[in-house]
This record gives structure tokens, C-alpha cells and sequence, in this order.
């Protein structure tokens, strides 16, 4: 099969390698800074050359901060409309967080798209290099050790569920927040200390480290003024995160928002992840093709 990736990290690159090894056909754009395997193609352009593929591989998360396509080895600027305006409608289309805008252009043009982040697999497998590279963090930017802190993680998902796993299993007292009671239930069972969300004032002074994976505002200026000053808040959310950055400055409390880690800490095992769910999904299309779906 023929890929083409266009921007990402280092996860990209790890399952380009993977790719090759495999005897696919590789052509990529956006990666200048960086230095590929020479079985690549490097594209210097977006054009139908580039864009003949059989499948579009996109980063993950697709779009920076500004909306365009998100770069880590290019300071170019590129959206969305003009990779899909080329692409033949053959191709399908993998990408982190597909946005309106994304669908839009998408549907316009009938391409087949799968968002990798609402696979369950790949949902799944990728919680572990998240959570891993959290408390590496953690460890980074404390003076203390995680074993014998408390440590609190915001939300009860799939990361929430790794997370406080390996949290207890480095011998941390961990709390655990979720505004479900069936969270609640699962949470006591697996040896960590429930909170409600509504709750959280009382418990939030005691904490050394906080982890949140909730995409919304979850620690405002009121919850992070109960926050210890010597505390570390670690947010895994998707940008722009779930606590309020002015306020956690205004106050001298240490809040990161930690995005992409599994490309940062773990990026061959994310580049794995990458490509075994991109297995799946590609053998879903030729089974309904099969099918005559």
C-alpha cells in the first residue's frame, strides 16, 4: 500500500520506519527539520504527486493552536482545504480529533475518514504511554518522591483508569475524582480513595501532586486557590486544558499542560500503537469494500 503522512511528531516518524519494514510505500511532507529514513519519499510540495496514496495519514492531534496542520519538524502553515481539494477520493483519511471543519471538506469531497482518537483500541493502548509519561513528569518537576504523596487524578476514563493504577502501584495514596457513582464503586474496589467532583474543596488542600484529564474546566480560580503552593498540577487534558493557566500564575501555583506525551516519552511504542489500529481500520474498509458496502 502506498501512505503518505503529512506533519505529526515523532510517533509519525516511528510508524513511517514501521511501515517501510513492512514493505508499504512511504512518501511524506512536513518533516525538513529532521532527518528520515532514505526508503522515504520526502514531498517538497503539496500537490497530486504527493497526495496519490492510499492512505492519508494526519498528526494527532491534525491541528495546532492557529488551525493549521500540526508541524513539529516545519514552520509552515497549512490547512486542512488544501490536502483535501487534492486528495483522490479513493483515499482514506486518518487523523487525531477531526474537527467541523475537517468533516466539512471531508464529506464535500466523499472521503473516507476514520478519527483515531474515538477508536476504542487505539483509546485504550495509547492511555498507557499517557500515563506513563505523566508521572515522568511528575518525577520531573517535584522534589519529592511519588511513593507516600498523595496524588489526586481528575477524571475516571480510560487515562484516569491507567493512571491511578500505576500511581497506587508506586506506592502513592491516590484519589481518585469522577462525578459518576458506578466511577465511584470501581474506583474503592481498586484500592483508591473515591471523590465526587462536587467535593473536591476538601480535599484538594491535601494533595502533593494533581493529575486532570478532564477536557473542560475543572480547576478554576476558586478550586485553585485551595491548591498547596508547594503542589504540582499535571494536565493531560486536550488543549486548552482543564485548569485556568492566568489564575494558577496569578497565584504561583505550578500548572503544566502536558500535551502529545506519548510522542515525547514513549514515540516507538506510540509509532506501534499508530500502526497496528491503522491495521485494523484499513482491514475494516477492505471487508465492507468486500462486502460491496
Amino acid at each position: 500500500m502506498i501512505y503518505t503522512f503529512i506533519g505529526g511528531d515523532d510517533r509519525q516518524i516511528e510508524a513511517m520506519d514501521i511501515l517501510t519494514t513492512q514493505g508499504h510505500f512511504v512518501k511524506a511532507y512536513g518533516f525538513e527539520k529532521k532527518k528520515l529514513k532514505c526508503d522515504i519519499v520526502e514531498c517538497d510540495r503539496i500537490d497530486v504527486n504527493c497526495l496519490q496514496c492510499d492512505v492519508l495519514m494526519l498528526p494527532i492531534p491534525c491541528k495546532n493552536r492557529h488551525g493549521g496542520i500540526n508541524f513539529k519538524y516545519s514552520d509552515q502553515f497549512l490547512e486542512v482545504k488544501q490536502i483535501i481539494d487534492l486528495l483522490p477520493e479513493s483515499c482514506t483519511v486518518i487523523l487525531g480529533k477531526a474537527d467541523a471543519d475537517f468533516i466539512t471538506h471531508a464529506s464535500k469531497k466523499g472521503i473516507l475518514y476514520f478519527d483515531i482518537l474515538e477508536e476504542e483500541s487505539f483509546a485504550i493502548l495509547n492511555a498507557i504511554p499517557s500515563a506513563e509519561g505523566a508521572i515522568q513528569r511528575a518525577m520531573e518537576k517535584t522534589k519529592i518522591t511519588l511513593h507516600g504523596s498523595c496524588s489526586l487524578v481528575l477524571g475516571y476514563g480510560r487515562i484516569g483508569k491507567v493512571l491511578s493504577r500505576m500511581l497506587k502501584g508506586i506506592g502513592a495514596k491516590v484519589y481518585v475524582a469522577s462525578k459518576n457513582q458506578y466511577d465511584l464503586a470501581w474506583i474503592y474496589e481498586n484500592g483508591c480513595t473515591p471523590v465526587l467532583l462536587v467535593d473536591l474543596d476538601s480535599i484538594i488542600p491535601l494533595q502533593d501532586v494533581i493529575f486532570n484529564t478532564i477536557p473542560h474546566l475543572i480547576l478554576d480560580q476558586k478550586k485553585l486557590s485551595r491548591v498547596s503552593k508547594s503542589a504540582l498540577i499535571i494536565d493531560l487534558a486536550s488543549y486548552p486544558g482543564g485548569v485556568d493557566y492566568e489564575a494558577a500564575k496569578s497565584i504561583d501555583i505550578h500548572a503544566y499542560l502536558e500535551l502529545g506525551l506519548p510522542g515525547i516519552v514513549a514515540p516507538r511504542t506510540a509509532g506501534n500503537i499508530i500502526c497496528q489500529v491503522t491495521g485494523e481500520l484499513i482491514d475494516r474498509v477492505n471487508s465492507l469494500k468486500a462486502a460491496g458496502r
